[in-house]
């Protein structure tokens, strides 16, 4: 059975969160976890937006996490919506299956809008990765041709497709 529980600050599971490995081949497209944690916790303790941190169970057993925020007014995408951080499962639980089970998941959640209203879910990957590309496809996301320009980040290439809720 998959599931997702939400990771805070104070968890006891954060030793494992954080010890779960990025796959060699995903390594240039996915920061840490570690990494990934420590910018949702500056983010909400900022204030900047809602972010949440879920880690992703497979039996009982972590085997990865997945982080997804919610916008009200966002210059890139420019509606209320829910957007999925890049994000993988660990190395020795690739090609499980559990990839597209988090998403899938998680679309669940958000179409309940636990943050707000919003039309869509958008997700990013970089352009490199195949096997995010045809997660996404095969889940229904499209392909979109908004860019990061609207933040000063024209050196961001990364991919956004959108899925409608």
């Amino acid at each position: 059975m998959m599931e997702l529980k939400k990771i805070t600050l104070l968890d006891k599971e954060m030793k494992d969160c954080i010890a779960l490995t990025v796959p060699k081949e995903r390594e240039d497209y996915v920061a840490s976890n570690a990494i990934i944690l420590a910018d949702t916790f500056e983010h909400n303790r900022r204030n900047l937006r809602v972010r949440e941190s879920c880690a992703i169970y497979a039996g009982g057993k972590m085997v990865g996490l997945i982080v997804y925020t919610y916008f009200t007014n966002s210059p890139v995408y420019k509606e209320p919506c829910y957007r999925i951080l890049p994000f993988t499962v660990d190395r020795d639980s690739v090609g499980l299956g559990y990839e597209k089970s988090a998403v899938t998941i998680l679309l669940d959640e958000i179409r309940m809008r636990p943050f707000g209203e919003a039309a869509a879910v958008f997700a990013t990957y970089h352009p490199d990765d195949e096997d995010m590309a045809e997660l996404f496809e095969s889940l229904g996301f499209v392909k979109t041709d908004l860019d990061w320009s609207p933040i000063g980040d024209d050196e961001c290439k990364d991919i956004i497709v959108r899925f409608a809720i």
